[in-house]
């Protein structure tokens, strides 16, 4: 199960990148090592992110850290009690 959160985690983060063009939603995939039906669950979540990232005027590292916690956050709550 932690694999799958793991995964699941770097798949929402890889298609962030996917979303604002630095990697194809493939290589975003392959990095995932997800299904297809998991990471197009990642890859809306990344959409989120990545819109509200696009849409800070400052700290932008700050902003996606932030939006990217909170997308995860069900897969890797349970780490961190």
């Amino acid at each position: 199960m932690a694999k799958e959160d793991v995964q699941k985690s770097m798949g929402v983060f890889a298609a962030v990148f996917a979303h604002t063009g630095e990697l194809s939603k493939e290589e975003a995939k392959e990095l995932s090592g997800l299904d297809d039906n998991a990471f197009e669950e990642a890859y809306a979540k990344a959409a989120l992110v990545a819109k509200k990232v696009q849409a800070a005027e400052s700290n932008k590292v700050e902003h996606f850290m932030n939006h990217l916690g909170e997308e995860i956050n069900e897969y890797m709550d349970k780490f961190f009690l």
